[in-house]
């Protein structure tokens, strides 16, 4: 029997959530890898389409791109509050006397008051120009000389937390919907046996009954009762093989693996948990750990650090501000060097109170985002006790159906020990067997629903409970 695995012990600490993404894709890389290069010597069981898909699918791949590209947005954030350093190199042309436009350099000969005796006058003369500039933001946007978590940087890393829980939100929902077509699919290979038997004493039915109308022993509704009969069970059939075809060609395009309406499938579907988790156990560690409202935490933390930024954007600005000018005049043994520095102060006076604005529509959603959290809880609560409620039903189905199942064979032996001393109608006979028949492909229908809603309940778990690792 499988065991059910409850996990208590889930860290929700940034450094977790940050790594989540990576600590998911080796394992299911190297087992989806390992599934795929496997001689298929044996049929494909549900934990080798679980790892086929975890390594194939395409929203799980999407899910840890996002991860990493939300890492780098926080490198870059995290760069915008150091020091920028650029430089410039320009070649200028000149002709003519510098009287203004590169007064920095030689003039000619000049007064003690730096009037103009005889201007300097040169042919078409080349001069460069190099320069560097510095600007560094002392106290901008709530970074304090780029050493502090600054709003931008912490919002940043907030998004990437929420981007890592997720990954783990798609990952139990890829398990969930292989879950949900293998059992689907291997459920309606195995009930074929039985649809095809019940065509074949429906069709034993027929003949008889049309022997019995020649003999006057049965009316003509009863032979168009027994063809209808016959025809809606030749129906169901089909569409037994059809969703039989349908599962494997959409597990094949799942898997990644080439379209086959037969593809290689165990024939045996997966136990139920033994025992099933306790609702106050499942609740506790979902409403604590689940990483539904782990998301909603990190989107809050994300909405918070957005409002602090257009905040401290009300507050004035301070940078250093440096440049280094060198300028080689027409000589190249005369050259000037020019050295700026400054601190410079930015202070927001008037603008039609549109910061302000921003500043409270960041807060509103702040506090949005802070309720969203408490609906968040409802929805997984109602999730998890609506599915439980389900299981438990069909589980006192499966147990009455149990009882029918035991008590049509019975009367199925009966009935057959009767006809081999020759007291039993053949008819009769047909009618019990198909009776039987009716509650074995009933019995085996709702418990593979019953395993479907196992996945489904470890997916509303957040993967808190496991059945299927």
């Amino acid at each position: 029997m499988t065991k059910s695995i409850l996990h208590q012990d889930r860290s929700s600490n940034n450094v977790a959530a940050g790594l989540a993404a990576l600590l998911f894709i080796l394992p299911c890389t190297s087992e989806a890898q390992y599934a795929l290069e496997a001689p298929r010597s044996h049929p494909l069981t549900l934990h080798d389409c679980i790892a086929i898909a975890l390594g194939e699918s395409p929203a799980l791949e999407a899910s840890r791109f996002d991860v990493f590209s939300a890492a780098q947005e926080v490198r870059a954030a995290q760069g915008k509050v150091l020091p920028l350093l650029t430089g410039s190199a320009e070649y200028e042309v000149f002709s003519g006397s510098p009287t203004s436009k590169f007064s920095v350099v030689n003039l000619g000969s000049v007064t003690p008051s730096g009037v103009v005796v005889s201007p300097k006058t040169v042919g078409w003369t080349g001069i460069e120009q190099y320069g560097a500039h510095l600007k560094y933001g002392l106290f901008n946007d709530g970074s304090i000389l780029g050493l502090n978590d600054a709003p931008a940087i912490a919002e940043k890393k907030a998004k990437k937390q929420a981007l890592a829980w997720t990954v783990n939100l798609t990952r139990e929902d890829v398990i969930y919907r292989i879950t949900d077509e293998f059992v689907a699919t291997v459920s309606a290979r195995n009930r074929m046996g039985l649809a095809e038997r019940r065509v074949a004493l429906l069709d034993q039915s027929v003949t008889i009954t049309q022997e019995q109308q020649k003999q006057g022993l049965k009316l003509p509704i009863d032979v168009k009762v027994a063809k209808e009969q016959s025809s809606a069970a030749q129906t169901l059939l089909t569409l037994l093989r059809e969703q039989a075809v349908a599962g494997s060609l959409g597990l094949s395009k799942t898997l990644g693996l080439s379209s086959s309406s037969k593809l290689s499938l165990t024939n045996t579907l997966p136990d139920p948990p033994d025992p099933p988790p306790t609702t106050g156990q499942l609740l506790g560690a979902c409403l604590n750990h689940h990483p539904s409202l782990e998301k909603q935490r990190a989107v809050i933390d994300q909405a918070k650090q957005d409002y602090r930024l257009e905040r401290f954007r009300l507050y004035p600005s301070v940078f250093l501000d440096g440049s280094a000018t060198e300028i080689d005049e027409f000589d190249p043994s005369n050259s000037a060097s020019v050295f700026v520095g400054a601190i410079a102060i930015s202070v927001p006076i008037f603008d039609f109170g549109t910061q302000l604005a921003t500043t409270r529509s960041k807060l509103m959603k702040y506090k949005a985002e802070q309720a969203r959290l408490f609906s968040t809880a409802d929805d997984v609560n109602y999730e998890v006790l609506k599915t439980y409620q389900t299981i438990y039903t069909l589980t006192q189905h499966i147990l009455d159906l149990q009882g029918d199942v035991s008590k049509a064979e019975r009367d199925v032996q009966v009935i057959q020990a009767q006809q081999q001393q020759g007291i039993a109608e053949p008819l009769i006979a047909i009618e019990k067997e198909l009776h039987l028949i009716a509650k074995q492909d009933e019995l085996h229908g709702i418990e593979a629903r019953r395993l479907t809603l196992y996945a489904r309940l470890q997916k509303a778990a957040g993967g808190a409970w496991k059945w299927i690792p």
